[in-house]
C-alpha cells in the first residue's frame, strides 16, 4: 500500500489511502501527510489523504486543522467536512458552521451531512432546504444527510430520492457504510423495483449486508408480511443470498401460501429448501407443490424435499416417478439416490421403479438402474432379473452394461453367474495355475501338461516367484509348489474372469489355464468375442482358434482382443480352453457368444 501511494494513477493511490486509513496503519502517517501537502497531486487525492490521516491519528490537531476548513481548494474543504463527521472535538461545531455557509454547493452538502451525523433530527432545519431538490452530483451527500437525520419526513424524502433513476446509484453510495435499522425497509422496497441485472441491485444487497444482522432479520420478517408477490419474491431472494436464518422460515412459508406467480414460488422454495433453513419444517409446502402445473416447480419441490431428513422419500415421491416431464422424473430419482436405502420398499423395488425402468429416456433408465443398485437387496433380485432380462439379451451394450451392473449389486453371490451368462459370457470355469512366466512372455510358448490333456483330477508341479510391482530381482529364486484344478466363477457382471482372484498368488509373471464346457440343443454357427489382459491362446473343441499378445506397459492395462470369430457349436457339449498369461498389474480373460446379429445365444453349463 505504501508503494501504491507513489503510483501515478489516482485509482491506486485512492485504494491505498482507503486501506491505510481504514486499518489505521500508523507507519503510513508520514507518507500520507507528505501526499496531503504535495501540491502536484490532484486536489481530490489530497482530500483523501486528509481523511486517511485523520483516521490513522484518530483525530485532528485543533491548532492546525482550521487551514483545511479555509483552504482555497474546494476538494480539501469537502474532505475537511468529512473528517469532522467523527473528529474535531469542541472546535468542530464552529468549523461546521463555517462550511455550511461555504460558497461551494458541494461543500455545503457535505457539511450538512456532517452536521446531521452529529445532531440527527435536530439538524433537519439545515438539511431540509438543501435536500428538497438535489442535483444528481450531490445525491450521495444528500442521502447521507437524510439518513443521519432519520426522521419520518427525512426518510420519506430519502425513499423518493432512491427511486429517482438518475440519483439511485449515488444515493446508495452515501448509505453503504451506514448502520441504521430505519434504512432496511427503504432498501427492501427499492430492491423490489430493481431488476437483478441492474448494477444498483448488488449495491443495495451490500448496503443491507452492512446492517446489523438481527435488524435485517427483523426487517425481512416485517417486509414479508406485506404479502404481495413482489415483496415475497424479493424477501425470499434476500434470504437466499444474504441471511439464511431459520427464524425467517415460518414468515416466508406463511407469505407463500397465497403466492401464484412462478417466480415467487421458485424464490420461496429455493430459500426454504436450503439445509440451514430446517427444510423439514416446511416439507408440507414442498409436498403440496409436487402437484403444481408447472414442471419446473415440481422439480424444485423434489430437490427441496431431498434435504428433508424426517420423511420417507420413497412414499412421498412415488407418483413423481411417473410424471410426464422428464426433468421431474430425473429430480425424483436423483433425490432417492441420496436417501437411506433402508427406506426403500424391499422386495418391491422393481415394481416401485417400473415406470422409470421402462422409460424411453436413457438417462431416466440409467438413474433407475443406479437406484436399484443403491437401494435394492437380494429380495429384489428375482423381480429385477425378470424385468431386465431383455436388456441383458439386447444389443445395446451401454444399456446392457448398466442393467447388469445394477443386477450385480443386488444379486446373491451364487447368482451373479446367471447375470453374466444371460449376456452370453462364459461364466463357469475350471482354473489351474500358476506357472512361471517372465517379462517376455516366454512361458506363454512353453507347452504345459494341461495343453496335452485335460484331467481335472490331476495335479502338477509348477514354479512361481514373488515380485513387487512387476520388478523381479536377480537374486530371487523360483519356488516350486503343487497346483490343482479348481472351480472358478465369473463374479464381475461385465463377464471378466479375474485370473488373479481365482488362482493362488502371485499374479505377476504368471501363466494360468481356464476351461469352460457349455451345452446347446442343436448345431449352430455363432460369433465369439475374446479379450484379456495381457495375453491369451484359445482352443475350441480341441482346435486352436486364437492367440493374441498385448504390448506390455508397466502398471497399466494391456488388453488383447480378438473379436468376431465365427465358430460352429455342435449339438451337445462344447469345450473352450484358455491359456492366459500376465506380466504385472491386472490379469483377466473374457469370452462371449452371440448370434450374427449381436444377440447373446442361449446355452447351459453342466
Amino acid at each position: 500500500m505504501l508503494q501504491q501511494l507513489e503510483a501515478k494513477g489516482w485509482l491506486q493511490r485512492a485504494e491505498a489511502l482507503h486501506y491505510l486509513g481504514q486499518h489505521r496503519i500508523e507507519e503510513a502517517a508520514d507518507a500520507v501527510r507528505a501526499l496531503l501537502h504535495d501540491e502536484n497531486a490532484t486536489p481530490w487525492i489530497r482530500g483523501r489523504a486528509l481523511l486517511a490521516l485523520a483516521q490513522i491519528e484518530n483525530g485532528v490537531a485543533p491548532g492546525k486543522f482550521g487551514k483545511w476548513v479555509a483552504h482555497d481548494l474546494a476538494a480539501l474543504r469537502i474532505a475537511a467536512a468529512e473528517v469532522l463527521e467523527l473528529h474535531g472535538g469542541t472546535p468542530a461545531e464552529t468549523w461546521i458552521d463555517i462550511l455550511l455557509k461555504d460558497q461551494d454547493e458541494a461543500v455545503r452538502y457535505q457539511a450538512a451531512a456532517t452536521h446531521a451525523r452529529r445532531k440527527q433530527e435536530a439538524a433537519w432545519a439545515v438539511v431540509d432546504p438543501l435536500t428538497r431538490a438535489p442535483s444528481p452530483r450531490h445525491a450521495r451527500t444528500s442521502a447521507r444527510a437524510l439518513a443521519f437525520v432519520g426522521s419520518e419526513a427525512a426518510l420519506q424524502r430519502l425513499a423518493k430520492q432512491l427511486r429517482s433513476p438518475d440519483q439511485t446509484r449515488e444515493s446508495l453510495r452515501g448509505l453503504i457504510d451506514q448502520q441504521n435499522a430505519a434504512l432496511i425497509p427503504l432498501l427492501l422496497n427499492l430492491l423490489s423495483d430493481l431488476d437483478p441485472e441492474d448494477l444498483s441491485y448488488g449495491t443495495v444487497l451490500t448496503t443491507l449486508q452492512n446492517q446489523e444482522s438481527q435488524q435485517v432479520i427483523a426487517g425481512l420478517a416485517t417486509f414479508l408480511k406485506k404479502g404481495d408477490e413482489k415483496s415475497v419474491c424479493t424477501g425470499a431472494s434476500v434470504i437466499t443470498v444474504l441471511t439464511r436464518s431459520p427464524e425467517l422460515g415460518t414468515p416466508l412459508r406463511e407469505a407463500l401460501v397465497n403466492a401464484r406467480e412462478i417466480k415467487t414460488i421458485k424464490a420461496g422454495m429455493i430459500a426454504l429448501g436450503a439445509s440451514v433453513m430446517k427444510p423439514d419444517e416446511h416439507h408440507e409446502l414442498f409436498t403440496k407443490h409436487l402437484n403444481h402445473e408447472n414442471s419446473e416447480i415440481r422439480s424444485l419441490a423434489i430437490r427441496c424435499l431431498a434435504h428433508c431428513r424426517n420423511i420417507n422419500h420413497y412414499e412421498v415421491l412415488a407418483k413423481s416417478l411417473a410424471d410426464e416431464a422428464l426433468e421431474v422424473v430425473h429430480a425424483a430419482l436423483s433425490a432417492l439416490l441420496r436417501q437411506p436405502a433402508i427406506d426403500a420398499p424391499k422386495g418391491r423395488l422393481v415394481h416401485y421403479l417400473q415406470e422409470p425402468l421402462s422409460n424411453s429416456d436413457e438417462t431416466v433408465r440409467a438413474l433407475a438402474y443406479d437406484l436399484l443398485a443403491h437401494a435394492g437387496g437380494e429380495a429384489d433380485f428375482r423381480p429385477a432379473m425378470a424385468a431386465l432380462a431383455n436388456l441383458l439379451r439386447g444389443t445395446d451394450d451401454e444399456l446392457r452394461g448398466a442393467a447388469a451392473k445394477a443386477l450385480g449389486a443386488i444379486a446373491p453371490p451364487n447368482q451373479i453367474g446367471e447375470v453374466v451368462q444371460t449376456q452370453g459370457y462364459l461364466a463357469k470355469w475350471m482354473v489351474l495355475g500358476t506357472f512361471l512366466n517372465d517379462d517376455k512372455h516366454s512361458a506363454f510358448h512353453v507347452i504345459h501338461e494341461p495343453e496335452k490333456k485335460i484331467d481335472f483330477e490331476a495335479s502338477y508341479l509348477a514354479k512361481y516367484i514373488w515380485v513387487v510391482q512387476g520388478r523381479r530381482r536377480k537374486e530371487d529364486e523360483p519356488i516350486e509348489r503343487e497346483v490343482q484344478w479348481a472351480e472358478g466363477m465369473v463374479d464381475q457382471t461385465d463377464g471378466r474372469l479375474i485370473m488373479s482372484a481365482q488362482l493362488p498368488p502371485p499374479g505377476s509373471f504368471a501363466v494360468g489355464y481356464a476351461v469352460a464346457d457349455i451345452q446347446v440343443d442343436a448345431e449352430r454357427e455363432v460369433v465369439l468375442d475374446i479379450d484379456g489382459d495381457d495375453a491369451f491362446r484359445v482352443w475350441f473343441n480341441g482346435k486352436q482358434i486364437s492367440e493374441e499378445i498385448a504390448e506390455f506397459q508397466s502398471r497399466q492395462d494391456c488388453v488383447a482382443q480378438d473379436n468376431d470369430l465365427k465358430i460352429k457349436l455342435k449339438a451337445g457339449s462344447n469345450r473352450f480352453i484358455v491359456k492366459s498369461a500376465n506380466i504385472d498389474h491386472r490379469w483377466w480373460v473374457r469370452l462371449r457368444l452371440t448370434d450374427s446379429n449381436g444377440f447373446p445365444i442361449h446355452f447351459t453349463t453342466p
